[in-house]
This record gives structure tokens, C-alpha cells and sequence, in this order.
């Protein structure tokens, strides 16, 4: 089996209030959630993990970007969910917001609005993901709530992604 090499990236993520607004299904965003929303986006930053999973030299395949933010940011979105339910959708959307403007920062397609496909891990992705603490689950996602895991450089949309025949996006378009 070809083990995949695992670096950590930069990604420098930068809060789009538009992407949020869309994501929250809000067209206002309140002082009180912006200060919420400002504070946890600081503190949840560190707790944002980005791999480049590479290929060896020589190696079939492609290289991939995992990205993810840590159980501890799942586990405060929760928390405040159980507080106020409207909180936690609202910074629920916030950790998608973080995961995904990561994504775009090192995938400047995703800004375009195309999608980050996720691809079928093969054993190398599997074994990386194991080494790096995170299990493959069938459903198609890894055992992080928000992650992203998707060829990198960018190298196409629907046609390379496992979840194809389930999205809604891809349904809509045909």
C-alpha cells in the first residue's frame, strides 16, 4: 500500500458575513450575535487542523486537503444549542462558515462556488486518517461534524465526488 505523506498547511480563513447570513438564513445579523460570533470565531481558530495528504513523488492518485475543526468546537456548538437553540444553529452555521472559508483559502475554485467534492478515501486516506485520530464512516464523512476532505489542487466537481447520486446540489442542476 502507498502511504500518503501528511504535512499541516496554513489555511487563513476569513469571516464572510454574506456566506454566513446565507448559511443562517438570516438577511440581519443582531450586535449581540455579532459579538458571539466574532468571539467564538477567535476562539475556535486554533482548534482548525489542515493536512495536505500527498502522494509519494513517484505514486498514482491524486494529493488531498483534509480539513477540520476539533471535537472541542462540536462540543461548544452543543452547548450552546442546549442553551438557546437559535444560538447554536447560528454558531453552528459560524463552524461551517470557519470550515468552509478555510477550504476556499487554499482552494480559490471554492470562491467560484463550486463545490469541494469529497472523494472515495482509498487504504493510504484511511491509514491517514487513522494516524491523524479520525475514522472513515460509511455515510461518507469523517468522524469530525465539520470537516472537509477533497482532492487538492482542485481537479473537478460531481464527476469525482463519492456523494453524487445523494446531493441535492447535483440534483438540482440536471
Amino acid at each position: 500500500m502507498n502511504t500518503l505523506k501528511i504535512s499541516e498547511i496554513k489555511a487563513t480563513p476569513e469571516f464572510n458575513i454574506f456566506y454566513f447570513a446565507e448559511l443562517n438564513g438570516s438577511t440581519r445579523v443582531e450586535q449581540s450575535l455579532m459579538v458571539s460570533l466574532e468571539e467564538h470565531w477567535n476562539k475556535w481558530l486554533p482548534f482548525l487542523k489542515a493536512y495536505r495528504l500527498e502522494k509519494p513523488k513517484n505514486g498514482k492518485g491524486t494529493d488531498f486537503l483534509l480539513l477540520f475543526l476539533d471535537k472541542d468546537v462540536e462540543d461548544a456548538v452543543e452547548e450552546i444549542w442546549q442553551e438557546t437553540p437559535t444560538e447554536g444553529l447560528a454558531h453552528h452555521n459560524l463552524a461551517i462558515t470557519l470550515i468552509m472559508s478555510a477550504a476556499q483559502s487554499l482552494l480559490p475554485e471554492l470562491e467560484e462556488g463550486k463545490c469541494a467534492p469529497l472523494p472515495k478515501p482509498g487504504e493510504a486516506a484511511l491509514a491517514a486518517f487513522k494516524s491523524l485520530g479520525l475514522e472513515w464512516n460509511q455515510e461518507g464523512t469523517v468522524s469530525r461534524q465539520y470537516a472537509v476532505f477533497t482532492p487538492y489542487p482542485y481537479s473537478g466537481g460531481c464527476e469525482v465526488c463519492y456523494l453524487e447520486e445523494n446531493c441535492p446540489k447535483s440534483k438540482l442542476r440536471k
